[in-house]
């Protein structure tokens, strides 16, 4: 698992990486850096009012190819409102989360490794 970078190809449609996050980057299971407050990205969800805020894109090179689910994501905490595991798209390897809260948690889970929750305490959310 990843932080994508700006080479990393993604489908992340009319926003980039540099749009979503500047500086961000794994320090064990602490993410830190910064997310950008992004305005109307429609592509986002078909809900208007998710497609406003900060977005967090993780990346599994261990998704890439393989059969749905492999790899699954849950955002926790204050905010979130999934109520189950989102699996990695499998086509790209990719998955966006939108944060609302520095105590939101994600937690992953693979076939292949053990459960891993990622903190983002230490993560700058930018408003406006």
């Amino acid at each position: 698992m990843a932080i994508p970078s700006n080479e990393t190809s993604l489908n992340l449609g009319e926003k980039t990486v540099q749009d979503l996050c500047e500086n961000v980057s794994l320090d064990g299971d602490n993410v830190t850096g910064a997310l950008n407050y992004v305005e109307n990205w429609t592509e986002f969800s078909s809900k208007s009012d998710e497609n406003t805020g900060n977005f967090l894109p993780l990346y599994f090179e261990e998704a890439k190819g393989k059969a749905k689910g492999t790899v699954k994501c849950e955002l926790k905490g204050t905010g979130a409102k999934v109520k189950k595991p989102v699996s990695v798209d499998s086509k790209d390897g990719l998955i966006v989360f939108k944060i609302h809260n520095q105590d939101n948690t994600i937690e992953i889970t693979s076939k292949e490794k053990e459960t891993k929750t990622l903190t983002l305490t230490s993560l700058e959310l930018r408003q406006e």
